[in-house]
């Protein structure tokens, strides 16, 4: 099979991870979220208040994120104590470069295509991707569907904080990348998203 890289960026709420799985089935390729390192990280951080940055050992082992040996339920990775602590560290230059070089060998290693979403994927990880995306919404919208997601633990205005930290980051802030489609998804289900997806970047 021919090993191609597609890569979902865009702010909170947005639905890049219900997008991504999707295009990742309708592909037969590996489904990675880089969100999940951070929430993962932060998840661990906050049970191991002692461990710092550097003592950290990443990997990616079955599209799954095993932190210093221990891989998190997702359903643990998204109250609001992770959300808050997620955000804080993902300002750290030294854990965004840790990240970096973990997908990076993530990818290399894979013998399939690979769908990866996040805040920085085709700008800054994988700058030289085959194929990009750009998610977008209303403020509104993903505020309501992050609620959802978080049992109503990060409200509309979580989210609004979270683009500002995300936009003005001095490492590797949030932003359009180079030759990226963009697609404003806020009166589109998820089945038109993708299809706008697909038939526009002729995944098929």
């Amino acid at each position: 099979m021919e090993k191609f890289l597609v890569t979902i960026d865009g702010p909170s709420g947005v639905g890049k991870t219900s997008v991504g799985k999707s295009i990742a089935t309708i592909l037969n390729s590996c489904f990675f979220s880089s969100g999940s390192i951070y929430r993962s990280v932060a998840k661990f951080l906050l049970n191991n208040k002692n461990v710092q940055i550097e003592d950290l050992k990443i990997e990616i082992i079955s599209e799954q994120c095993n932190v210093n040996g221990v891989i998190f339920d997702e359903e643990d990775l998204y109250d609001s104590e992770v959300s808050v602590k997620s955000s804080e560290i993902a300002k750290k230059v030294g854990l965004r470069i840790l990240v970096k070089d973990c997908l990076i060998s993530y990818f290399e290693n894979l013998d399939k295509p690979l769908v990866i979403e996040g805040r920085d994927m085709g700008s800054v990880v994988f700058p030289d991707a085959e194929y990009k995306v750009y998610l977008d919404a209303d403020l509104e919208t993903r505020g309501k569907r992050r609620e959802g997601q978080s049992n109503m633990e990060e409200t509309v205005s979580d989210v609004k904080k979270r683009d500002f930290e995300d936009k003005n980051r001095e490492f590797s802030p949030l932003t359009i990348p180079e030759g990226a489609l963009v697609v404003d998804n806020s009166n589109l289900s998820i089945d038109e998203t993708i299809e706008i997806i697909i038939k526009n970047l002729k995944l098929r």
